[in-house]
């Protein structure tokens, strides 16, 4: 999926919420459709680090009502990040 063409997404760093954003889901909409608290989700938004050290469950539930895989949804620099300990 190509996320940086659509100029609106370009300084959103979550790729979270620019897959939703591009759905045209609001946080409520995803959350309903995933089962992930609006708490949970804003927070994976705003700080997408906290979303690659999610369960592997609330990311598939979260890619699942996106129709994406789960690599679309979690950022690259996180993942380094988390497995360089």
């Amino acid at each position: 999926m190509v996320l940086w063409e659509d100029p609106r997404l370009a300084k959103i760093n979550s790729n979270l919420k620019k897959v939703r954003m591009l759905r045209n889901l609001t946080q409520d909409e995803l959350a309903g459709l995933s089962g992930v608290n609006i708490k949970s989700l804003s927070a994976y938004e705003q700080q997408p680090d906290k979303l690659s050290a999610a369960s592997i469950a609330t990311v598939y539930r979260l890619s699942q009502a996106l129709n994406v895989d789960m690599i679309d949804i979690l950022n690259k620099e996180c993942l380094d990040k988390n497995t360089k300990s």
